[in-house]
């Protein structure tokens, strides 16, 4: 096996492996990507058994072949070699030299036999969705999933796409996160998704694909969550479960609205978070005579405190929060004026912005310490 390609070309397509293949594993060849010859191409492949991410590049095809090599490693190589093309070659017992002018590394490659196999897709019928709204939805929902591995239907995104409207919920129990926008393409509209679990790691592939470019296609066919961009495809095993439902969540009834500055409050919220702690992030925040009063007390940290003006209409409010949940529930917000509903008889807060309904976040209070 033989083959030049462009350095940048290839460092490109090493790099967009790195957030799959394995760190630990017991199965070494997790560890490595495959790169095969295709006619004028090289295929590279990456996989974790759960995920997995096909890649084809134009090369100069010297000799045919296939080789699995350690991803991490070279991407170092491939990173500090100066040049503008890379002879890429198989040698005897399946090592490798990456050469490029005077610079020459050797490294081990373990046959591509050995690898698990990764189909590619073939014609499908997608879904078209444009990157920058995929990308504002997993902005918007991310932070949102949990880390629980004991209940494994909200370790990822809900993800459902009905008569051209996608949407998608992520929730940990303490907070949820809800996107409702148009698909915004010209794809079928017949074509639905029914509702899957999207893995946080599969959504961060996803994120780092859709973080430029015009479109992607999606479907789902037999369990895996298929994105292809260009010549790309990341195909991703969803979770086989039962996802809770989120509408219950959603209160029925409205609390008090309060419009507040965007920056004002995470420069404030911020500067709460201070005092934050593992064992303690809350703030407690008292609204009245058009201002907020935020205080974080700490008994191993210390007290911070600040006011805000803000515009409502109702009566006093007091009410405890994670401050770090409501860092990540505003900071999506794109307007300018973050509309922040509460509710004084322990009822969640519910965050958004003023006037445009894509978009709500729902944090459950907290209980402070009193003084």
């Amino acid at each position: 096996m033989n083959f030049s390609i462009k350095r940048d070309i290839f460092l490109n397509g090493i790099q967009k492996t790195l957030g799959i293949v394995e760190r630990k594993t017991t199965l070494p060849i997790l560890n490595n990507i495959l790169i095969k010859t295709e006619s004028e191409q090289i295929r590279i492949v990456a996989t974790d058994r759960e995920i997995g991410l096909i890649s084809y590049y134009d090369a100069k095809i010297v000799a045919p072949g296939k080789i699995t090599v350690a991803a991490r490693k070279l991407f170092e190589m491939v990173r500090e070699i100066e040049g503008d093309v890379i002879d890429f070659e198989v040698m005897e017992n399946n090592w490798v030299n990456v050469t490029c002018g005077k610079v020459i590394y050797k490294i081990p490659g373990i046959p591509a036999d050995d690898f698990p196999e990764v189909l590619d897709v073939g014609n499908i019928e997608p879904l078209k969705i444009k990157c920058s709204v995929l990308k504002n939805i997993i902005e918007k929902t991310f932070f949102a999933i949990s880390n629980d591995e004991m209940r494994p239907n909200l370790n990822g995104v809900f993800f459902k796409v009905i008569d051209g409207m996608v949407d998608v919920v992520a929730t940990d129990g303490h907070r949820l996160s809800l996107v409702n926008v148009p698909l915004e393409s010209d794809s079928d509209d017949n074509i639905n998704i029914e509702g899957v679990i999207i893995p946080r790691k599969g959504v961060s592939e996803i994120r780092k694909l859709v973080e430029d470019g015009d479109y992607v296609d999606v479907c789902v066919m037999d369990g895996v969550y298929v994105v292809r961009k260009e010549n790309t495809t990341l195909r991703i095993s969803l979770i086989d479960a039962e996802y809770p439902d989120y509408k219950r969540v959603i209160p029925e009834k409205r609390g008090v609205e309060i419009q507040l500055d965007k920056n004002q409050i995470l420069h404030s919220l911020r500067r709460m978070s201070v005092m934050s702690t593992e064992r303690f992030s809350g703030v407690k925040i008292e609204v009245y005579d058009q201002r907020m009063v935020l205080t974080s007390t700490n008994p191993d940290v210390g007290e911070a405190k600040d006011e805000i003006d803000v515009s409502y209409n109702g009566d006093p409010l007091e009410a405890g929060y994670n401050v770090r949940y409501l860092i990540d529930a505003m900071e999506p917000v794109a307007e300018n004026i973050v509309s922040f509903e509460m509710r004084s008889d322990e009822g969640p807060g519910v965050i958004g912005s003023t006037g445009n309904k894509d978009y709500m976040c729902i944090v459950m209070p907290v209980k402070l310490r009193k003084d």
